[in-house]
């Protein structure tokens, strides 16, 4: 090699130490920002020229290093780790949100609860039977059946309200997950013209995973890279992106809770109408799921909660009528309901209470006089009744409690488990400030020690260029 070829060699090392000087300020700056992985400069060494004829057997040394690329030192396995821990978290803190709702709505224990307006019910029925005739017991009795009336009807309407939250919220994240493919699709296209082209697409990379991890949180996607650079996307096993190109998400069925159970609420591909999305993972699934067709006993919680409201107002109305009918008014008269429906409605809207005033109560068996109250006594035995509305109730509360508990206990572990690869994933892949620091240093002397041997050589030249010839003048 020339002396000239050392200043080339040496040059090769200046413009690798400032790659990494580059480098490593590019991580310092951005230690603080969220989802950035940390970068390291990839560097080969260069080989020796090939001698210039067939009698130069010299040895020679190689020509200097080389800047392969600028790495990004992610870890594909941790990060599909960290995807699916936010797809668990994403489906279980929604499920907990809905839960908490439904049970926040039922007031128990307490005054509002319908445990203590059933109760106070009850209470005005025996009051009524200890005091048959008296215009102030029915008074006190109508007031209370009223008031139970409005209880069993607030509480459907809270799950309708809850219905009516949840499906708004289901529908943003929707329009929020076909805004996030189309963005990512983009960035595919980019992130694969810049690889094409040599250039570093880093910083493209980190947007992408932090998009691809909210995706994950939605919808339970998963990622599949491909060779040049792009990366699909698949909610069900279905693409939602493949290369720069997107599919839809549409949320259809129902958008009030009465008609929840006729149509039920699904997500559809836009490009396959009447055909259900199957989405498993994330907070939309989850959503989904709370709105879906339910009974009193099973199905979606949110559904399931209305029609246990619906179940006890009927309850209500079927035992209680069914002892009323059998008694007689003050007035003799026979036959009557206490309560009743108002047609077209859900049966906890519509519970209505029929008498105005003691006239309409029929609190003796017939034949025994004004002042009886033996069907005021039975119908207030049924709030002791193993099969009446106070135990329909409180099954309903405790199945409520322990499914709230469940998916609280499940949100906090599936929260920490997100928390905890999210922490594993940075531990691996983000920025270190003493390795950083350690990194600058030792660049920092190479760039020294290239710039050292440059000026070595300069003198060296000009030693051989201006002064050779001068020894013993």
């Amino acid at each position: 090699m020339s002396t000239f070829g050392g200043l080339s060699t040496a040059y090769t090392g200046l413009a690798a130490a400032r790659a990494g000087i580059d480098t490593v300020g590019q991580n310092i700056a951005n230690v603080n920002t969220e989802g950035y992985t940390r970068q390291r400069v990839s560097q080969s060494a260069n080989g020796s020229l090939a001698g210039i004829g067939p009698l130069d057997t010299l040895f020679r040394g190689g020509t200097g290093v080389t800047v392969d690329q600028i790495q990004r030192l992610g870890n594909a396995l941790l990060e599909s780790r960290s995807r699916t821990a936010s797809a668990s978290s994403g489906y279980a803190e929604m499920s907990a949100t809905v839960m908490d709702s439904i049970e926040g709505a039922l007031h128990e224990p307490g005054d509002s609860g319908l445990a203590s307006v059933l109760h106070d019910f009850w209470a005005s029925w025996q009051n009524v039977a200890n005091h048959a005739g008296e215009p102030s017991a029915a008074g006190v009795l109508l007031e209370a059946a009223n008031k139970l009336a409005g209880r069993v009807a607030q509480g459907y309407s809270d799950a309708v309200n809850t219905f009516n939250t949840t499906h708004s919220q289901a529908q943003g994240m929707v329009t929020q997950v076909n805004a996030i493919a189309t963005q990512v699709a983009a960035l595919n296209d980019q992130i694969r013209q810049a690889t094409a082209a040599g250039q570093s697409p880093n910083e493209m990379l980190d947007q992408r995973a932090r998009l691809t991890t909210t995706l994950a949180n939605l919808t339970g996607a998963t990622v599949v890279d491909r060779a040049d650079g792009s990366a699909d996307v698949l909610v069900g096993g279905n693409p939602l992106v493949t290369g720069s190109k997107t599919h839809t998400l549409l949320l259809t069925g129902a958008e009030q809770l009465g008609d929840a159970n006729s149509s039920p609420v699904q997500l559809e591909w836009a490009n396959r109408p009447g055909e259900s999305a199957a989405i498993s993972g994330g907070a939309l699934a989850a959503a989904v799921a709370a709105m879906g067709p339910g009974t009193a006993t099973s199905g979606g919680s949110i559904v399931s909660a209305a029609e246990n409201y619906n179940a006890l107002a009927t309850q209500i109305a079927a035992q209680v009528n069914a002892i009323h009918s059998t008694g007689s008014t003050t007035t003799g008269t026979t036959g009557l309901s206490f309560v009743t429906y108002t047609a077209g409605r859900p049966a906890a809207l519509g519970l209505t209470v029929i008498p105005t005033d003691s006239s309409g109560i029929a609190a003796g068996a017939p034949g025994t006089g004004a002042l009886d109250g033996s069907m005021a006594d039975k119908i207030a035995a049924l709030g002791t009744s193993a099969t009446g509305p106070d135990a329909t109730w409180s099954d309903f509360v405790v199945k409520v409690g322990i499914e709230s508990r469940r998916a609280s206990d499940q949100a906090t572990t599936a929260t920490r488990a997100a928390a905890s690869a999210t922490s594993k994933l940075m531990s691996e892949t983000g920025v270190d400030m003493d390795e950083e620091t350690t990194n600058l240093i030792t660049y920092q002397h190479a760039y020294q020690g290239a710039a050292r041997v440059m000026t070595a050589i300069d003198e060296m030249l000009d030693t051989l260029i201006n002064r050779t010839g001068l020894v013993g003048r």
